[in-house]
């Protein structure tokens, strides 16, 4: 593993982990959630960083593809990138509080569409 990735999975390890100690329980009527002092939920940030996370395992698993050219590696790409973007769909409403009612419906797309792109590049040799 080079020094650079290191460095990044540490930094983001102690930013999810500083959010989650700043975090204070806030007690609803309706439901017991967590969230940060300033209102951010603590699933959505932590959906929000394994994005970042899966973007970044993108990132290098497509680099591997190019200098490899196994396909396999390239339908493990893929399922990174569906992975991520399904993550930054469900935390779009940190950005827009009126979530569309598409967003779950897209969400359980991108699911199928994940495990289909895993289990074709388990059927590549």
């Amino acid at each position: 593993m080079k020094k650079s990735t290191f460095f990044l999975i540490l930094f983001l390890v102690l930013i999810l982990s500083t959010v989650i100690v700043s975090a204070e329980e806030n007690i609803n009527l309706k439901e017991n959630d967590l969230t940060t002092s300033s209102g951010i939920e603590i699933d959505n940030i932590i959906t929000l960083v394994a994005s970042i996370m899966a973007l970044t395992l993108f990132g290098l698993t497509y680099v591997s593809y190019k200098r490899d050219g196994r396909k396999r590696l390239l339908y493990v790409a893929i399922a990174f990138l569906l992975f991520a973007i399904k993550g930054i769909m469900l935390t779009s409403d940190i950005f827009y509080p009126q979530k569309a009612g598409w967003v779950d419906l897209g969400a359980s797309l991108l699911d199928f569409g994940i495990l289909l792109s895993f289990f074709l590049g388990l059927l590549k040799k």
